[in-house]
């Protein structure tokens, strides 16, 4: 019979010299042995961390080695626990290291040890959690949860929260407020001072102990408060359009700040009763610091107006869920979004779109449909701003997901599965689209305290429900979708395995359509997240009013943080840009130059087929001293025409270089010699800057954004760098005669924020001197 086992995907092992790598491991096990500080007569047991090349471990063969599996990062990164100190494994690990002393050869226990790099501790500093560096050390009490290791039953589970209750007990600590005790989930609430905290950090059954997590916002910060208790404070910026259900005009927060209000369903259509989704939308347009606003007290900010393009309703049959007006019978959903783009642009001169609309199913990395092309042939054709959702994965209340992983458990991995893929239009090439991130991990607090409910992701974490990318493209490598992240929620799984989809301490609150009368709702998804990247676009534009869309996405995209790095689990930076993108961007990094922070940008368009170099001002004193934290970034945005039924969906692609030490004659005789049909290779040397990332990693996508952080320069490389746009049109547009140039707009930004002696502002501007249009500020 043929093999029916799943292969494990697992790449093989390197060689190893058994007899030498025995010996390393078997030091790493001394040394993970002797950082145990064990509170004497409590716990006897040994928890290490076994790291791997590339992961394939099973729980078996580690079992009869006398390690109990605990768990692993999803990094290559096992926990294990030994109740006899190491003994059996110490055992295996003479026999293995007794092999010949050479390259290759078999050593017993071989399918195991060839596949560990390292053994390494798991101590206190591993266990300390969230809130530990700011309590007490003086002997005053402290409240902490602890977590412990999952169990394979609930005996051993009991027997565990037993060991942490006798250690908490010998250092005087008691127990408060509840303990929650189950196989899968295992939280303490303690009170304890810094002795018992040291000794519960020597614990080897305790994962993490960290201080309680708060919410972000709680329900009683929002849920009652009425109109009196609130100030709103006007702030000029562009309008946006929002296309969706019509929001609660008639809201108190909403009524006078929503311009206008068109509908677009088929002639004679009767429209089904406002749902929730365009009030939730509309206010997080509006009201971008609105959560920030309820937490802390302060004036709400009402950012600019809106303009309403009515386009979705209720379905009926499911209310909850959204329809294009008339459903099965009304217009195909492209034309209905091109009439009311173009309904709003020639009305209201509408520049900024925010569209949180997507389909169910994943793209499937063929052509994209008719909807996803209408948005990019809109935003070349009318010069604007389309901001979409990345889609969101839905998951039944008992954590299941369309691809059969869990949504809790297997997370983030889940998030990389096909079956999780952006959703149309995310993969639209010239709309920018969004993905969601966590704002808070701690689920509302409830009486009594529900310890086994657990956020699934950290703050800053993509939400699990976000799709990943890439879009359009078949390399798992191109980094193109989404463009962002911003705050869409998060979700809770509890101690039964059950999702909480919308648990009012993890979700983002927004205005509130309510026949009770309350003002905000708590949601979660990436279309709440669209809003904010939205209202960002808008205010860049409300700066610079004759600032092009490209200009507007590159310098939108200078301006992101790389979210997730520290709190993602994913290690490889290509699979955390599928669902991060370029991170999270700063309005006010976007509009504004500081001392230490320069921007300097081009709006303009260049001949197809052809090189065009850019002189980029780097003065001396930047390029001076030892610095970590110098860096050059450097944003382009371009919109080529798109064809959904070619193979290649972009009429071009573009790319960036930078160059050092070389004069303008040197730079102009490179990249003179470049030809579309027979391109002659870019030097590689020093004096080719390596930005970050590679130039084929975005390829395939119409914003780059890369990245060069040199601790050292050498000012003898010159004042000037210099950059290099080259265009490649696509065989199928090389006839078009529609198609000679290409618009495009770049973002070059300097910056070392440890220089405060350094005013780069002041640096380059004496350098470029350029024409300085007065601003009256009011």
């Amino acid at each position: 019979m043929p093999e029916r086992r799943t292969p494990t995907g697992f790449p093989p092992p390197p060689p190893r010299n058994p007899h030498r790598h025995g010996q390393r491991l078997t030091q790493d096990l001394t040394t993970a042995q002797a950082v145990r500080r064990i509170p004497t007569g409590i716990d006897p047991n040994l928890v290490f961390k076994i790291l791997t090349p590339s992961g394939g471990l099973d729980e078996e063969s580690l079992a009869r080695r006398g390690l109990v599996t605990l768990g692993d990062n999803g990094a290559h990164t096992y926990f294990v626990l030994t109740s006899d100190n190491g003994a059996a494994l110490r055992s295996a690990l003479d026999q293995y290291s007794s092999a010949e002393d050479r390259e290759g050869a078999k050593g017993t226990y071989g399918t195991i040890f060839d596949k560990v790099d390292s053994l390494a501790p798991y101590g206190p500093e591993d266990r300390r959690g969230v809130g530990l560096d700011d309590v007490p050390t003086d002997g005053t009490a402290f409240v902490v949860d602890i977590s412990v290791w999952p169990s394979e039953d609930y005996t051993e589970a009991r027997r565990r929260a037993d060991v942490v209750q006798s250690v908490v007990t010998r250092s005087g600590g008691s127990l408060v407020h509840a303990a929650q005790v189950s196989a899968r989930v295992t939280v303490i609430r303690v009170s304890v001072n810094a002795g018992g905290l040291e000794d519960l950090l020597a614990t080897s059954v305790v994962e993490k102990v960290r201080t309680p997590p708060v919410p972000y916002m709680d329900p009683s910060d929002w849920q009652d408060i009425s109109l009196a208790d609130i100030e709103i404070v006007p702030v000029e910026s562009m309008s946006v359009g929002v296309l969706d259900d019509v929001p609660a005009t008639g809201h108190p927060l909403l009524g006078s700040l929503v311009a206008s209000v068109d509908e677009f369903g088929p002639s004679g259509h009767v429209w089904q009763q406002q749902g929730h989704h365009g009030t939730l939308v509309t206010g997080r347009v509006l009201y971008p610091r609105l959560q920030e606003s309820l937490r802390d007290l302060t004036p709400f900010e009402a950012v600019g107006h809106v303009h309403i393009a009515r386009v979705l309703e209720p379905d009926p049959v499911q209310p909850l869920r959204t329809r294009f007006a008339g459903g099965d019978l009304g217009e195909p959903p492209h034309l209905v979004v091109r009439r009311a783009v173009e309904y709003l642009a020639d009305t209201y001169d509408v520049r900024v779109f925010n569209i949180s609309i997507g389909y169910d199913e994943p793209y499937d990395g063929s052509h994209v449909g008719e909807f996803t092309e209408t948005l990019d042939e809109l935003v070349r054709e009318r010069n604007i701003v389309i901001v979409v959702p990345a889609g969101n994965v839905p998951a039944s209340p008992t954590g299941t997901t369309a691809s059969g992983l869990h949504g809790g458990h297997d997370y983030p991995g889940h998030l990389d599965a096909p079956e999780h893929r952006i959703a149309e239009p995310g993969p639209a090439a010239l709309a920018v689209c969004v993905g969601s991130v966590a704002h808070s991990d701690a689920p509302r607090e409830w009486n009594p305290p529900r310890l086994g409910d657990k956020a699934v992701a950290p703050i800053g974490g993509v939400s699990p429900f976000s799709r990943s990318g890439p879009g359009v493209g078949h390399i798992k490598n191109y980094s193109n979708k989404p463009d962002f992240v911003h705050e869409g929620g998060n979700w809770v799984v509890t101690d039964t395995g059950n999702l909480i989809l919308e648990d009012h301490g993890v979700s983002v609150v927004s205005t509130a359509l309510e026949p009770s009368g309350r003002l905000f709702r708590a949601t979660s998804g990436t279309s709440f997240a669209v809003p904010l990247v939205a209202r960002a676009a808008a205010d860049v534009l409300h700066e610079y009013p004759d600032a092009s869309a490209n200009l507007v996405r590159a310098l939108l995209g200078a301006s992101a943080t790389d979210a997730g790095l520290e709190a993602t689990k994913v290690a490889d930076v290509t699979a955390r840009r599928r669902l991060y993108g370029l991170g999270k961007p700063t309005a006010a990094a976007a509009r504004l130059s500081d001392e230490h922070r320069v921007t300097m940008t081009f709006d303009g368009e260049m001949a197809v087929d052809s090189v065009v170099v850019h002189p980029v001002p780097v003065p001396e004193a930047f390029a001076k001293t030892l610095s970590r934290t110098r860096r050059v970034r450097v944003a382009m945005a371009y919109d080529p025409p798109v064809r959904r039924q070619r193979r290649e969906y972009l009429a071009s692609t573009m790319q960036v270089d930078l160059f050092r030490a070389m004069t303008l004659d040197e730079v102009q005789d490179l990249v003179g010699k470049q030809d579309p049909a027979n391109a002659v290779r870019m030097i590689s040397d020093r004096r080719r800057v390596a930005l970050e990332p590679g130039s084929d990693h975005v390829r395939s996508a119409t914003l780059h954004v890369r990245t060069w952080e040199p601790k050292r320069l050498n000012v003898d490389d010159g004042e000037t760098y210099y950059l290099v746009v080259t265009n490649t049109t696509k065989p199928w547009a090389r006839d078009k005669t529609d198609y000679a140039t290409q618009k495009y707009a770049l973002s070059v930004v300097l910056e070392d924020e440890g220089r405060l002696d350094l005013d780069l502002f002041s640096l380059v501007t004496q350098q470029v001197q350029p024409e300085v249009r007065a601003r009256l500020r009011t």
